[in-house]
């Protein structure tokens, strides 16, 4: 009969073999990463070796080996290019604040740089991906990709990247329009009227045609209404009856209107 000792000793064993394993699996691993020997003077095979490892997803390997490329050629065009991958990096793993913030280093550094309209689409995009989806939230981010998606437009009118920026800034734009829309809606059902009216009013202005005016438009009829401007309640409602003239508002409108005129 075996003392407890010996099941004490067994069983460290059998724990220690387990580790050995688990180390040499980790060590496997490790070995396909770091893949064959790489000639640490060769830029270009340094540079081929970060790549790899970038495309396969292993970005935090990817983004030593770039850092490495940078420290040892500073002056070679690998270091450039690492640079910028180092950015791509940032993006590819969802840290798009630090993405944007390497996109705008390299824009300033290499301004003249063949892929500045990439940078430029980049600086936009990593904006981009940090708008949240809840409106009632800080929406900044969306100003700021509008912004960058406009320069890339401006200065490189004819990018490949042109056409999908027009893409992002509309996303942006409803975005925006659909935050304006909460806020004015706020106001509206706690009946505060004249806030309310400056909301929709913006909201009109400046997010027109993205789906929130025929609302926005008889809101502001009974906003004016319950201020008692009654003028610009009729401007409301002639704005709503043209541009929408089957509009589902328009017995409650003209309901107001019919009011507002016994009212004298």
């Amino acid at each position: 009969m075996r003392t407890s000792v010996e099941i004490k000793c067994e069983g460290i064993v059998t724990k220690w073999a387990g580790f050995v394993v688990l180390c040499g699996i980790l060590a496997a691993l490790l070995g396909a990463c770091a893949g064959k020997e790489v000639n640490r003077e060769d830029a270009d095979a340094l540079f081929k070796s970060a790549e790899e490892a970038f495309n396969e997803e292993h970005y935090l390997i990817a983004l030593e080996k770039y850092r490495d490329i940078k420290n040892r050629f500073p002056y070679s065009s690998r270091a450039i290019d690492s640079e910028l991958r180092i950015a791509d990096t940032y993006f590819e793993q969802e840290s798009y604040i630090e993405a944007e913030s390497a996109y705008e280093i390299f824009k300033e550094l290499h301004p003249t740089h063949p892929k500045a309209d990439y940078v430029q689409y980049r600086i936009g995009l990593s904006f981009f991906k940090q708008i949240p989806d809840d409106s009632a939230r800080d929406l900044s981010a969306a100003y700021k990709a509008i912004e960058a998606f406009g320069v890339l437009e401006q200065k490189h009118p004819s990018s490949e990247y042109v056409a999908k920026a027009k893409e992002h800034t509309i996303d942006a734009r409803k975005r925006l329009a659909e935050h304006e829309n909460y806020v004015a809606n706020f106001y509206y059902q706690r009946q505060h009227y004249l806030s309310a009216s400056y909301r929709y009013s913006a909201l009109l202005q400046d997010y027109g045609n993205l789906g929130y005016d025929e609302e926005a438009l008889y809101r502001l009829v009974q906003s004016y209404y319950h201020i008692k401007m009654y003028d610009n309640a009729e401007d409301a409602a002639k704005r709503l009856f043209n541009q929408f003239p089957n509009t589902k508002y328009k017995p409650e409108v003209k309901g107001v209107l019919e009011t507002m005129r016994k009212k004298g």
